[in-house]
């Protein structure tokens, strides 16, 4: 690979006009030597989106025009991507300076990488910093089921290893992005790097919050891939890895949607508490007996239980502005 790799960047679009000149800007201003295309997949916005895409004049490829949704939209931008690598970027997620100039430097220290990933922040809707991740190591199917899932906004793909797939499965749509990573892991392990490439609009209405399909799709994505002998010989599940795994997952992913839909499925998990592994069971002591705790101790005690907080200093985070 050279070292400056063409990069194409498909930017799925619906109604996020407020944000996506932010996720352009992001781009257009890396200091990257190789070529960068941006790919703007739009679904037939109301908003302002449309006015934005127009005043970027030729910098873009872009289309607006009804579409079947998140993968549909993904797939009509693959298709006219031609970058040696692949990104794929929210209309309201952000990169950071240096993230282009990082990727490539981690190709080149990992050839064999089937993607590179990197760390992350998440802000909300005033823009302060509520999280942030920034894992290590290998990425394998293992480490995306019961460690970290790579953040797509922070990671980028060699263009053959997505099309070797056949690109995102509108039978997972929910959870399409980690389903591609899940199938090119497979393929070749990808790999974490220390820099932070990314940023993440949290909103009150996100899928991640209100959708009530994450669980089933993650499960559907598994036995999917299990099905599949270019797949399934490379790595499966154990009867107990899949226990405790789909576990974790109905509780953890009902909880986001609904803490009092969460608490019935994790109490009926405390009789056989034990026989969990120490992750799955965390997850139900917390949605089980926390609530509990929070009821019945004093609030100043429960200030005292909680982990000290790190002042750090903020990134900067407007630097598209500049």
């Amino acid at each position: 690979m050279q070292e400056f790799p063409s990069v194409s960047v498909v930017i799925p679009s619906w109604n996020q006009g407020r944000f996506i000149g932010r996720t352009l800007d992001s781009i257009l201003k890396q200091d990257y030597p190789g070529s960068i295309e941006i790919i703007v997949s739009d679904g037939g916005s109301t908003d302002e989106t449309v006015d934005v895409l127009k005043s970027y004049g030729d910098r873009l490829i872009w289309w607006s025009a009804k579409d079947k949704g998140f993968v549909d939209a993904v797939t009509k931008g693959v298709a006219r991507a031609t970058g040696e690598i692949l990104a794929v970027q929210s209309s309201d997620d952000y990169y950071l300076p240096g993230a282009f100039r990082a990727m490539a430097k981690a190709f080149l220290q990992y050839p064999e990488a089937s993607f590179i990933s990197g760390g992350e922040y998440s802000i909300d809707l005033q823009g302060n910093v509520i999280g942030s991740s920034n894992p290590v190591g290998e990425i394998t199917p293992r480490t995306i089921l019961f460690q970290t899932v790579p953040p797509q906004h922070a990671t980028f793909v060699k263009r053959h290893y997505f099309e070797e797939t056949g690109g995102m499965r509108r039978e997972v749509d929910m959870c399409a992005d980690i389903d591609q990573w899940y199938r090119v892991a497979h393929l070749a392990p990808g790999h974490y790097i220390p820099d932070m490439l990314a940023v993440y609009q949290l909103h009150p209405d996100q899928r991640t919050v209100t959708s009530d399909k994450w669980y089933p799709n993650l499960v559907k994505m598994v036995e999917l891939c299990e099905q599949e002998p270019r797949y399934g010989t490379k790595f499966r599940l154990t009867d107990e890895e899949r226990r405790n795994l789909y576990t974790y997952w109905e509780i953890n992913w009902t909880g986001k949607r609904d803490m009092q839909l969460a608490r019935p499925i994790a109490f009926a998990k405390l009789p056989g508490l034990l026989s969990y592994s120490p992750r799955t069971r965390r997850m139900i002591l917390g949605a089980s007996i926390n609530p509990v705790l929070k009821k019945l101790l004093p609030k100043g005690l429960l200030r005292t239980m909680q982990p000290a907080t790190i002042n750090t200093s903020r990134p900067n985070l407007d630097w598209w502005k500049q």
